[in-house]
This record gives C-alpha cells, structure tokens and sequence, in this order.
C-alpha cells in the first residue's frame, strides 16, 4: 500500500490534522459537540484520504460514458423535481405551505431519483439514447 506523496495529497492531509487537532483542543475545554463533531468528520475524511492515495491516479478519471450517464441522470432529475415543485405550488395555492416544510422530502426525492436514474442508465448501457 504506497500513499502518493504530492503537493495536493500532503495539503489534504495537513487539513485533516489540523480539523483532529481542533476538534481534540474543543473536546479539552468542553465543547462537546464541536469538538466531537470536528473529530468524527476528521476520522471520516481520514478514511476517505487514505482509500483515495492508495489508488493510481488514472483510476478516478472519468471517461465519456460515466459523464453521459451523469448528464442523462441529471437532466431527468430536473424534470421530476420540476413537476414535484409544480404540483407543491397547486397545493399552496388552497393551503398554507411553507418551504421548510417541504424541503427535506425535495432534496430527498432529487437525491433519490438521481441515484436510481445514475444506476438505470449505468445497468442500460451507453449505446440507447432517449
């Protein structure tokens, strides 16, 4: 396991100590959500630091079928997020809706979609165009 050593990787990884350094520091003088937050984001980007340098650099460059299939994800996502917002606005019109009602079942129902459409599309193939 060889962790590439560059200018970019070294900087990632001096911010990843500093936020466990902060957050140990907060933890000390009892800011304990602070402290214990900034120490479970840091562990979390640690791992993340660690899988991504292990790899070669090649392996995360995208190709032109995952950035199609992301477009297509993309653009079907607007669409259903477009209609869920149209028939939202028909539903306020004879009630009293406010956006922090709704905003958490959009962001869940654009996340959603896009995920499955991004796995539809990856399983359907690059060569059918709809």
């Amino acid at each position: 396991m060889e962790i590439r050593k560059n200018k970019h990787t070294m900087q990632i990884l001096n911010t990843i100590l500093g936020m466990l350094l902060l957050g140990l520091i907060l933890w000390q003088f009892q800011f304990y959500e602070v402290g214990g937050l900034l120490i479970i984001v840091a562990s979390m980007l640690a791992l993340m630091f660690l899988y991504t340098t292990t790899k070669p650099q090649e392996y995360f460059i995208r190709d032109e079928r995952s950035e199609r299939i992301n477009e297509k994800a993309g653009y079907h996502t607007f669409w259903i997020l477009f209609v869920c917002l149209a028939i939202l606005t028909m539903v306020n019109w004879h009630t009293e809706l406010l956006y922090k009602d709704v905003s958490s079942p959009l962001f869940m129902i654009a996340m959603g979609s896009w995920i499955i459409f991004r796995w539809y599309y990856y399983k359907k193939g690059y060569d059918s165009d709809t």
